[in-house]
């Protein structure tokens, strides 16, 4: 997966391929999303490109802080999966093997 997304008020989680494995985009990256009104902290970790950032939903929202990072270049929402895409991926292959496995006669 090189793209995913999970939002709540208040904290925005996103993965991404281009901040995986090159630290020196860390301070590029924070720099771009703190300056964005509303944000209070950003967690960055590249060895997995996994960042969280909490912000105040009452001066910014997901959208806004999305448009911002897809304009930097380093995410894009729409090739981004989210939690409930996975999961329903997830469960299509357990289904599929559960039924190979009723198939073979093993359950």
């Amino acid at each position: 997966m090189d793209y995913y997304m999970a939002d709540t008020p208040g904290r925005l989680r996103i993965e991404s391929s281009a901040l995986k494995g090159d630290p020196s985009k860390e301070k590029r990256f924070r720099d771009l999303v703190m300056a964005i009104p509303g944000v209070q902290s950003v967690d960055l970790r590249p060895e997995i490109g996994s960042v969280t950032i909490h912000y105040d939903p009452h001066a910014t929202d997901h959208e806004a802080l999305i448009g911002e990072v897809d304009r930097s270049g380093y995410f894009d929402h729409l090739k981004a999966k989210t939690l409930d895409q996975c999961l329903e991926e997830d469960l299509e292959k357990v289904g599929e093997v559960l039924v190979g496995a009723l198939k073979d006669g093993l359950l």
